[in-house]
């Protein structure tokens, strides 16, 4: 046992005696809170408690000091991240990027104001001007190198920015607004330049989710779920345009704005929606018209009268339905004759 005395002893002298360069442990102090303190003050704009250290911060912002900002406030978040003083130190470093331009790093230091300090900000706010940074990539702002030199739009980054929102705060005053511009900015994307067929149509899809989406969660908000509802009815009716031969993304349009009516028969665009029916079935009826005619040169003529009764039933009073008519009229006494005389119609 005694030979063990004196090492304990001289480690315990060391342990006390030793210089500590670790910041010093936890302490409360009254107005400011707990936190680490870090003795010294080592350069100008350097303090040695949070209260100081922020009040440098608020010094430099209003003299628009940028450097001396982004210092002293990074400072107190990192060295007193349990102090009081902190959330005002995260939200000084969001709102001078954010003066300066710098919006993609403005929306990532609010994200990390609401992340680590919900509870210590004025929550609707921040996602307010989140949501306002956000805005702006969508309607065409640039995403910037080194927070400096502007270079491309990104409606990826633009989405995964609005993501953030909704996820946050998925029923905060401008969630469902951020929700529709999810919709917005995958539309966009689907009408860019130099992007394959099945690239615009994925992110047509990922364009009606997100509407969907806005329709389903705030269904109790009608202004708002009505309106996720007829953008979603759109993004298919866009889609469609660039799918003659795929029918059934034209139904799928149909259905939406049917929907729309039918939930929303007084809807501000309630009368917008009818018109886009009657104009998809038309479209329909160009389409079967052209498959009957198709069948008939090829003399299969139980398929061109079914693609013609298709014609009128989708578009009665049109001059395709007349001309559908009358091929009917032609055709069903010999598809008639051909089965009375054992022939197997084509």
């Amino acid at each position: 046992m005694q030979r063990w005395t004196c090492p304990l002893l001289l480690a315990a002298v060391t342990f006390f005696l030793w210089p500590n360069r670790s910041p010093a442990p936890i302490i409360y102090r009254p107005g400011e809170g707990w936190s680490y303190e870090r003795i010294g003050d080592g350069g100008s704009w350097r303090r040695s408690t949070a209260k100081d250290q922020v009040a440098v911060a608020k010094e430099a912002y209003a003299a628009k000091d940028w450097k001396t900002v982004f210092k002293a406030a990074r400072r107190t978040v990192a060295d007193w991240p349990l102090s009081d003083h902190a959330p005002e130190a995260q939200r000084l470093l969001a709102e001078a990027c954010e003066k300066r331009g710098n919006d993609q790093q403005a929306f990532a230091e609010y994200q990390e104001l609401l992340r680590y300090y919900p509870q210590n900000t004025d929550f609707e706010e921040v996602q307010r001007r989140q949501y306002d940074i956000a805005t702006r990539f969508l309607k065409g702002g640039r995403f910037k190198l080194w927070g400096r030199i502007p270079l491309y739009r990104s409606m990826k980054k633009t989405t995964a920015m609005f993501q953030d929102i909704v996820n946050t705060g998925p029923f905060s005053a401008v969630a469902p607004k951020a929700q529709m511009n999810i919709g917005e900015a995958w539309v966009k994307k689907a009408r860019g330049f130099q992007i394959s067929q099945n690239e615009r149509h994925k992110n047509y899809r990922h364009a009606v989710a997100a509407f969907q989406k806005v329709s389903d969660k705030y269904y109790n908000q009608p202004e708002i779920a009505s309106e996720g509802l007829f953008a979603a009815a759109a993004a298919y009716q866009k889609q469609s345009l660039d799918a003659e031969y795929d029918q059934g993304v034209t139904h799928r349009a149909i259905d939406s704005f049917s929907d729309y009516v039918a939930l929303y028969p007084d809807g501000k665009r309630a009368v917008e929606a009818r018109e886009n029916i009657r104009i998809m079935k038309i479209e329909q009826a160009q389409g079967s018209l052209k498959i009957a005619r198709y069948y008939e040169k090829k003399g299969k003529l139980p398929g061109a009268v079914r693609y013609y009764n298709e014609v009128v039933n989708l578009a009665p009073d049109t001059v395709h339905a007349e001309e559908a008519l009358k091929k009917i009229d032609e055709l069903k006494p010999l598809y008639e004759a051909e089965t009375e005389s054992g022939v197997t119609p084509q």
